[in-house]
Formats: structure tokens, sequence, C-alpha cells
């Protein structure tokens, strides 16, 4: 008998567009053999079934449930595709753990830790991890400059897609990018720039074995890594990398060694700059995008997974 997998997707934050794109496409590869696939799209207080009739069908939230002729369509499992909360944060996790309805992604302690990049930061320094360093600034506490030489990233601490994300080179932009930034968020970042190569690595649990994919090198146009890289095309991202092979296997290692310790499951993708011989932990994303031209599809490709395999390893480990 097919199963009855949910594809959630929506939401409030600034990723929504994000998410709905990469929730466009575990839709249209799931394999429809296996399941049955339903798109549970998040508009403000309602939760609604997407499809093509014009009736909206709401989501029961008592059960997680709709309703269709008569007939009360329950789920097996949920597939998540949001980015940034209520998601990436773990208060969805916490909802499905109350239902007890399996999802394919961390649960609710790690969703909130890897949400929180300082504090994910102060969690794996101390196992060995190396980060860079980085001063917290918040909305409500009164303004200082932060003891951290130009050039800085500032950032919110708690989002995606690098939006609110500035690169600062002078003084006298370091106030307005630090006023964007707190549009995003009401805690920021003033980190160190580490002048390196940009890669990320995903992990995915396959078979029961902690598995890191091949790494990704990322050449963007921009100053930075940032939304118009990522979505817009404008990066050279070159899969596998084109980077020591030491170097490489070492970052495969601190990867699955990550996942491990925060004790992850599904899909995640953990970025990283290297500088000489040694490299550093910037931020791990525990529900990555999924678009087919986002970096884990290109991975899991490199690897010899197409994507409905891919969908289908998330959702069959989450099963068990």
């Amino acid at each position: 008998m097919k199963k009855n997998i949910a594809v959630i997707t929506g939401g409030e934050a600034s990723e929504v567009g994000i998410s709905l794109k990469s929730a466009g496409v575990v839709c249209k590869h799931l394999n429809k053999d296996k399941y049955n696939v339903f798109k549970i799209v998040i508009e403000g207080n309602d939760w609604v079934v997407e499809r093509d009739n014009p009736v909206k069908l709401k989501i029961d939230k008592n059960d997680f449930s709709f309703t269709i002729e008569g007939h009360k369509i329950s789920f097996d499992a949920v597939f998540m595709a949001i980015h940034g909360t209520p998601a990436e944060d773990g208060k969805l996790q916490g909802y499905f753990d109350m239902l007890k309805i399996p999802y394919n992604t961390c649960g609710v302690l790690q969703a909130a830790l890897t949400f929180d990049k300082l504090r994910c930061k102060e969690y794996l320094e101390p196992m060995g991890v190396k980060t860079a360093k980085a001063v917290l600034l918040k909305r409500d506490e009164p303004l200082h400059r932060p003891h951290i030489p130009l050039p800085v990233f500032v950032k919110p601490n708690k989002n995606g897609s690098s939006y609110g994300v500035s690169k600062v080179t002078k003084e006298e932009d370091l106030l307005p990018a630090i006023e964007n930034s707190f549009n995003y968020d009401d805690e920021i970042l003033v980190e160190e720039f580490l002048q390196g190569t940009e890669v990320t690595c995903g992990v995915i649990t396959m078979d029961g074995k902690v598995t890191a994919l091949p790494i990704t090198e990322i050449r963007s146009k921009s100053e930075f890594f940032d939304y118009k890289a990522k979505y817009e095309g404008n990066s050279q991202e070159i899969t596998p990398a084109e980077i020591d092979p030491v170097i490489a296997k070492n970052i495969q290692q601190t990867s699955e060694f990550i996942y491990k310790k925060l004790g992850f499951k599904g899909i995640c993708r953990i970025d990283y700059i290297i500088k000489g011989h040694e490299h550093y932990m910037l931020e791990v994303n525990s529900i990555p995008g999924l678009s087919e031209e986002s970096i884990v599809p290109q991975q899991a490709k490199a690897m010899g997974l197409s994507l409905e395999k891919l969908f289908e390893i998330s959702i069959e480990e989450s099963l068990k």
C-alpha cells in the first residue's frame, strides 16, 4: 500500500520563496509508485493542501489531517521543505513529535541549536571544530563597536539564504550594515573575515550509515556567496571541489563528526572556509535547499544518486 507523504512548505520567513521552490522539486521527484504525495503550504495560520481545484482544503492541526469528499486523509510521514522558521528552528518538529508523525529532518534540539549560529559555534568549538571569531549584538542592548578588525561579515544570528548579510571593509559602512541586519533578527553577528576557499559538504544517513557527500567548491562572482550568487547564477559551483584531496577528506570527516555529535538525521549541509591547510566551519544548515540547482542535489548527482533516490532515502530513513 502506498504511504501518504506530506511535503510541508511555505511559512513566514524571508526564505519562503526558496521553500516553495524546494517543495516543488521534492513533489516532482518523490516516487509516485511508492507514495501519495501532498504539498501542504503554511499560509499564516492556515495550513492548506495545494491542488488544482480552487477550493482550499485546510489541514486540521489537531491531528495533521484533512478531509476530502467525506474521506479523512492522514499522513505516514512528513518531508520538511521549509527554510527558516518554523522548521529550521525546531517548532514544527515539536508539533510532529507530539502527534507521533515521523519526519525527515533532525529533531527539535538540533534544529534550534543549528539555527542559532553563535550557540552552535560555542557548542562545537570545545570538540575541536574551528570557527571564525564572532561577537553577538542584541537589538535591545546599547550598540558598541565589536573588537574585530575589518573586514568583517555582519549577519543575522538566526536566518538563512544570506538575507541581511553584508561584508564590511570600511568603518563608515559598519553601522548601516548592522542596522540592515537587525531588519532580519533581533540578534546579529559581527564575524571575522577569513580569506580562503569557500566549500560546503552535504551529509545524509544512508542505509543506517552517516555518509558525507562529495564537497562543492563555491567561486562567487559577488564579494561573497550572497543571495544572487546562491539563487541567480552569480557563482560557479564545482562538484567535486578542486581542492587538495587530503583537505577534502578531512572536511568530510569533520562533517560526519559534527552530524554525529549533534545527533542529526536526514539531510544537512555544512559550510566551511579553507584557510591555508585548516578548515573553519561557518554554519550548519539543517534543511538545505533542494531545488534542482541547489548544492546538495549537485553533490548527490556526483555520488550517483538521482533526486528520486535521494528523497526516497530521506523518507525511508524517517520511517524506520
